[in-house]
């Protein structure tokens, strides 16, 4: 198995006839803490952390991300004018509401980019209107 198998994944899959074993790794007590913080934010042991860690994909370069923010962040600014102005300031506030709850029960900003961040959102069966699926902010008001 190489590294090209499970690149982005979370975890790396284990087959069946291949056992983890322990290992060795050199750090300094103050980089060792880090890792733990680092660790228990992420929700996960050290070790499964440092594996994580070592073998997912390589980040996206700063502007990129700054860029990805920047149009989310511009596309949200607008959404919420828009719903404003249509007097549906309620629904935007729930919106809000229920993304910070799931966030929340998330535990770590850094467990959203595992790939079951999103199935996780879609499990919870409600939309951000709060009344089912495919429910615009029109019909939600009324």
């Amino acid at each position: 198995m190489n590294m090209d198998d499970y690149e982005g994944t979370v975890e790396p899959p284990v087959s069946a006839g291949e056992a983890r074993r322990q290992r060795a790794v050199m750090a300094s007590d103050a980089e060792w803490e880090r890792i733990g913080r680092a660790a228990d934010a992420a929700g996960m042991d050290r070790s499964r952390y440092v594996v994580h860690r070592a073998l997912m994909a390589e980040p996206l370069p700063a502007e990129v991300l700054r860029r990805a923010v920047r149009e989310t962040l511009v596309l949200s600014l607008l959404e919420e004018r828009r719903l404003r102005e249509a007097d549906l300031g309620a629904v935007w506030e729930d919106a809000c509401d229920a993304v910070d709850g799931w966030i929340d029960d998330e535990g770590a900003i850094g467990r959203l980019t595992d790939p079951g961040a999103a199935n996780r959102w879609k499990a919870l069966g409600s939309d951000p209107y709060g009344e089912g699926p495919g429910t615009s902010p029109e019909q939600a008001a009324g």
